[in-house]
């Protein structure tokens, strides 16, 4: 399914903003592939450590905003996997670039790896950069949906995951076991600790937290 719904734009099954958080290696990259290959229309992933090239193994790789530019013009309309890598000069620069192609464009998903280094104090209050902002707050308006992967979710800046619906992988910290005690409570807070590798809890706003996922997809 792809279009608007509910204000949204919807593409597969992520609509608005999507958080998929937990520690290192329980299965986040592997539901992100998942939910951006049920996509039909325009993808663009933010591999902000530059590292999924061979997970994300049938996208476009690019490093430049030029180039990507050049190539949704040529391919405005079509179905389009691009894996941006910021390989050289400075990351929140790609990044703020990124996002000012993805509003200009509109009609597509952006995902985004490690939102947490994105976000932070540099950016004042939002503790995000503007560019991002705009595509949080009013990116409905372009047709833009977000889904993003963090291992910290205090880091990651609270206008976004206020409003996401979320993904939690094993989580063992106890700062954010109590982070997320706030947010759907402590029971369901607890079973984080217990969840074993791709399972996640899947909250939704006004449903109860639902355990998915299972062994990696072949």
């Amino acid at each position: 399914m792809r279009g608007v719904r509910d204000g949204e734009y919807q593409d597969g099954e992520i609509r608005g903003l999507s958080f998929l958080v937990g520690r290192r290696g329980t299965g986040k990259t592997t539901e992100m592939d998942r939910l951006l290959s049920l996509c039909g229309g325009a993808v663009i992933f933010f591999d902000t450590l530059s590292k999924h090239a061979e997970v994300f193994h049938d996208y476009v790789v690019l490093s430049d905003p030029g180039p990507l530019v050049e190539y949704l013009k040529i391919n405005r309309g079509r179905r389009v996997r691009v894996l941006y890598q910021p390989r050289r000069g400075d990351l929140d620069e790609h990044f703020r670039a990124v996002c000012k192609i993805v509003r200009a464009f509109g009609s597509m998903i952006l995902g985004v790896d490690e939102l947490d280094k994105l976000c932070g104090a540099r950016w004042g209050d939002a503790r995000m950069p503007p560019e991002l902002y705009h595509l949080v707050n009013y990116g409905r308006h372009e047709r833009v949906s977000m889904i993003a992967t963090a291992r910290r979710p205090r880091a990651v800046a609270r206008g976004y995951t206020a409003e996401s619906e979320m993904r939690i992988f094993n989580i063992k910290e106890g700062a954010d076991l109590d982070y997320f005690a706030e947010l759907i409570g402590k029971d369901h807070a607890e079973r984080l600790r217990a969840l074993p590798q791709f399972v996640y809890l899947h909250c939704v706003e006004d449903a109860e937290p639902e355990l998915c996922g299972g062994p990696r997809r072949a």
